[in-house]
């Protein structure tokens, strides 16, 4: 055989094995993404269908869903269509390799129900663990397009849960890429619809490779209208709301397994007690009229708005859990009630080093605080 022969047999060998690896790879990915699905902690799940461009070194999950096993939800805990996952070009210029996940038009359902076994709140897996067991090479950032969060709670019906949509947000620097010598390098912002007409955005900071949750985070809810929430109203203060807007600034910090922070929210405008509407039931009437006294009594004169000042602070009970369960869980058990309409930049990761014998569990200085507001 001649010479020539030899090199064109040898590159005709090359292009059919990458070719067959071609072929093979994407039902190679698919069987061990789903396979890694199945082993979720009180999860299931699958991929419909794998992409993949070696190229550039990616490959597209198609028709992600994620379901609760047991809880009998109707709605699967996530669901995306599609979810990109590459090598981060610009990171791998500065010498590390490392990935980027992209979500499009992803969908949560949060369920708190009656008993655990029935709720589908996510908080039994690590889920950054469980998206890195799908790539190769840590996660960088994350970057969401047009999700979708929904929130139900015992007692509210499917049709009138909290909704965010149009759910816009990254997160960089997770694997601190980019060293700026700061305690909370990776950086986090997201903006959304809630509630049909109402605004929210959050942005922030974290330090995913601290050993308990250490993080930044300022809160803005806007445009809220009273009445789409009567639902909620009913349920936890018996009462409904004939008119009012309301609006909510939070800032929350945590670090060395303390958290610090206040909860701003404002009511404008608010009626609760209508005496032109009837009422069947005359206890529920006379609750409307005390609730709506009450607002009266707070409201400011100038600015029609109630108003008060909630500060909160305490220990994480659980310093291993992740920073997104901890951001939830307290401001989930944080009371809030109705004042400015401006993030102070108040409190700080210093300050709560700064004051970590000075925060506990409802200690004197969080007893001081409570009587100021």
């Amino acid at each position: 055989m001649k010479r020539r022969d030899r090199i064109l047999l040898a590159l005709g060998i090359v292009v059919v094995l990458l070719v067959g690896a071609r072929v093979a790879l994407p039902h190679y990915i698919e069987d061990r993404v789903n396979r890694g699905l199945m082993a979720l902690e009180s999860y299931d799940g699958r991929v419909e269908d794998v992409d993949v461009a070696v190229w550039r070194g990616a490959y597209r999950l198609n028709g992600l869903r994620i379901v609760k096993t047991g809880s009998r939800q109707p709605a699967a805990f996530f669901y995306s269509p599609r979810i990109d996952l590459s090598v981060e070009w610009r990171s791998l210029l500065q010498g590390r390799l490392v990935a980027r996940c992209v979500m499009w038009s992803p969908n949560v359902n949060l369920v708190r129900a009656q008993t655990e076994a029935q709720s589908q709140l996510g908080t039994e897996v690590n889920w950054a663990d469980a998206l890195e067991r799908t790539f190769p090479f840590r996660f960088n950032s994350i970057v969401v397009h047009d999700g979708t969060a929904t929130f139900l709670a015992p007692g509210i019906g499917s049709k009138d849960a909290l909704v965010a949509s149009n759910i816009d947000g990254q997160i960089t620097n997770m694997t601190n890429v980019t060293q700026s010598g700061k305690e909370t390098f990776a950086g986090f912002k997201a903006t959304a619809i809630v509630l049909g007409d109402g605004t929210a955005a959050v942005a922030g900071s974290a330090n995913p490779l601290a050993r308990t949750p250490t993080f930044d985070v300022n809160l803005t809810v806007k445009g809220v209208h009273l009445p789409k929430v009567n639902p909620w109203l009913r349920e936890y203060i018996k009462a409904d709301a004939e008119a009012g807007d309301f609006e909510l600034y939070t800032e929350l910090v945590a670090a060395e397994g303390k958290f610090r922070g206040y909860a701003k929210p404002i009511m404008k405008n608010v009626d609760i007690y209508s005496s032109e509407e009837p009422e069947e039931n005359p206890f529920k009437r006379l609750w409307e009229g005390l609730v709506d006294f009450a607002a009266e009594v707070l409201e400011d004169e100038d600015t029609e708005q109630v108003a008060a000042r909630i500060p909160f602070r305490g220990s994480i009970k659980n310093p291993k859990a992740g920073i997104l369960e901890t951001v939830v869980s307290v401001l989930r058990n944080a009371f809030v009630s109705a004042f400015a309409r401006s993030l102070e930049g108040s409190v700080s990761i210093r300050d709560v080093r700064e004051n970590i014998g000075k925060i506990g569990d409802g200690g004197e200085e969080e007893k001081k605080d409570e009587k100021g507001a």
